[in-house]
């Protein structure tokens, strides 16, 4: 029998953890035509929210697209993969994809293909001249309206990791974006990221191009009444029982977080299948440790890339915890030295997503990872 629990790769389906708050939310705003900011910490399913949501609405009649910011490279690259996403939602014949592209895109004399997998790719003869890339970059963004209005149908654009757009030099593409985006009547846009500050910033700056072009919407832990029994249902599936309390233990060992929940199920399912017809609580402690084992050389990579002081923080967080880390108890506790290097290198510890804040407690991000620093330094 497989492993009822998927984790480390996107999920659809009867896999996906329902999240039907957000679900409802998110579809009835872009139904109506707004424009969202999804901000996530890493872990929290994003990308397969996304995809769930983008088959909602495409059963609902819509035309739905989904760019990768985190593929692209360059502006160029960008619009490439906007154009070849934006057109392959309403054609996935190759013939039928060219004559629209040639419609839509005659003058960047399209070309189509197929990949390895048999669907159709886009190329654009772009040129080399900064007069073609200007070209490109004006055709392109106006598509989406181009295309929403010659079907008659509105189109929900979605851009994942779309902070990664600010590492291409200068903000030309984001003011274009912006000039175009704002005038589209029949388009949807929803831009998500999983460096919360970063695209946060770009929707609440005044500088920023985006400033205020829609509302935010943060993605948190899922419920426990709604996380547990889709747990429970996959346990049974798997020819195990679990009981509610059991249940409850997993979710807080795994502080809520749905990557981290189905790791841990993962692994706790193949820890007992096949040799007991109950999970008990006592089995998630071996889990843990199975898991730490089997990440220890990850982890141990990115302890080296720490500085020693930030090793030092972390180890303090992760026995003493988080909530006072600035108190002269907690420094004088754990030898850490004045407050302003405590800062200095949590700053640094939250830009990389390896510690988060919540509720005024600093808490490492993986609790696999807690585990690790607390065996391994103790």
């Amino acid at each position: 029998m497989d492993n009822p629990f998927k984790f480390g790769s996107v999920v659809t389906g009867s896999d996906f953890a329902d999240r039907r708050r957000e679900l409802t939310e998110l579809t009835r705003e872009l139904s109506d035509g707004q424009h969202l900011f999804l901000l996530s910490r890493r872990r929290y399913g994003k990308t397969s929210l996304i995809l769930t949501l983008l088959d909602r609405l495409r059963s609902r009649g819509m035309l739905v697209a989904y760019v990768d910011t985190f593929r692209t490279t360059t502006p160029v690259q960008l619009l490439e993969l906007m154009a070849q996403t934006i057109l392959r939602a309403a054609e996935s014949q190759p013939e039928k994809l060219l004559r629209l592209a040639m419609d839509l895109l005659g003058r960047l004399r399209p070309q189509v293909g197929t990949d390895s997998t048999g669907r159709p790719t886009l190329s654009l003869d772009i040129g080399g001249s900064p007069r073609s890339g200007l070209a490109l970059q004006e055709e392109v963004l106006a598509l989406p309206e181009r295309l929403a209005t010659k079907r008659k149908r509105r189109l929900v654009l979605a851009f994942d990791e779309f902070q990664e757009m600010q590492r291409f030099p200068g903000t030309g593409l984001e003011k274009a974006m912006r000039s175009h985006f704002q005038q589209h009547r029949h388009v949807s846009y929803l831009f998500a990221g999983s460096r919360q500050s970063a695209l946060q910033d770009m929707a609440t700056r005044e500088r920023s191009p985006f400033y205020k072009f829609g509302r935010l919407m943060s993605l948190g832990t899922i419920p426990q009444d709604e996380f547990a029994p889709f747990l429970e249902e996959r346990f049974r599936r798997g020819r195990l029982r679990v009981s509610a309390e059991v249940l409850d233990a997993i979710l807080a060992a795994a502080d809520d977080v749905p990557y981290n929940v189905q790791r841990l199920c993962h692994q706790l399912w193949a820890l007992c299948a096949g040799r007991v017809d109950r999970i008990v609580e006592g089995d998630i402690a071996k889990a843990i440790a199975a898991i730490v084992e089997q990440e220890a050389p990850y982890f141990s990579t990115t302890w080296e890339q720490l500085s020693l002081h930030q090793r030092q923080v972390l180890q303090a967080i992760a026995r003493g915890g988080g909530r006072n880390v600035f108190a002269s108890k907690f420094l004088a506790a754990h030898r850490l030295g004045s407050h302003s290097s405590v800062q200095t290198s949590l700053r640094q510890l939250l830009k990389e997503q390896i510690v988060f804040k919540a509720n005024g407690e600093h808490r490492i991000a993986d609790p696999f990872f807690r585990e690790w620093i607390g065996t391994r330094t103790a």
